[in-house]
């Protein structure tokens, strides 16, 4: 169980987490069941076919639907996330930091569930909470995939231990280098209860071994259920 406030903020080496890599294999239809396995990846499977996704709300209607922000909801462990518009449906799992201060990765074998960082906010909570998940896996696509397709007005609900729900409305999804990951932006502690869901992008790197951008999903408590 977290601490009732999130520890003071670590090292700044948590921007590093680069943990989108996993070994997995997808079922059909959008909703994934991934089989164990250890080996990186050796780079990103064929693109599953998805819908197109919607077109983005305008700026009028998005700042209508923001006016409409929730108060923050008591501390409560997330349990499960939803995606609607990209049809993910996923467990969720915790991760905290490892004992060199960086961020831990979850584990190759649950590449198909995405996980919370525990000593920060809880979805829901008033400030920033994270959650990340692998994009890929040696063989196929994993929970995070499909992260790029969402646009701005698209719905993320959160289910928690409490049984509530946490509905978070997108405000932006943006992609930065690894060495210009914006911690303070993502880790923030805002007045309002927000979430981020950050994974891989770019180009896969066959030298390296690794993807050279984080996709970061920013989002803000707009509803509860």
């Amino acid at each position: 169980m977290a601490p009732d406030r999130p520890a003071p903020r670590p090292a700044r080496r948590i921007a590093w987490w680069a943990g989108c890599a996993a070994t997995a294999l997808v079922a059909a239809a959008g909703i994934w069941q991934i089989r164990a396995a250890s080996a990186p990846p050796e780079g990103p499977p064929p693109l599953v076919a998805a819908p197109p996704p919607p077109p983005s709300p305008t700026g009028r209607a998005l700042r209508a639907v923001l006016a409409r922000r929730a108060p923050a909801l008591d501390r409560s462990v997330p349990t499960k996330i939803l995606i609607p518009s990209i049809n993910l449906r996923a467990g969720l799992d915790t991760v905290g930091l490892r004992p060199d201060g960086t961020i831990e990765t979850p584990p190759y074998e649950r590449a198909h569930r995405a996980a919370w960082y525990r000593l920060g906010p809880a979805p829901g909570e008033r400030g920033a909470a994270v959650l990340v998940g692998h994009v890929d896996s040696k063989k196929a696509v994993a929970v995070f995939w499909y992260l790029t397709r969402i646009v701005p007005g698209d719905e993320i609900q959160v289910t928690r231990e409490d049984r509530r729900t946490a509905l978070f409305t997108v405000t932006s999804i943006e992609e930065f280098t690894k060495t210009a990951f914006p911690t303070d932006r993502v880790y923030a502690d805002p007045d309002t209860p927000q979430l981020r869901l950050v994974t891989c992008g770019g180009r896969w790197d066959p030298v390296r071994g690794e993807y050279p951008d984080n996709v970061v999903v920013f989002a803000t408590l707009t509803g509860t259920a």
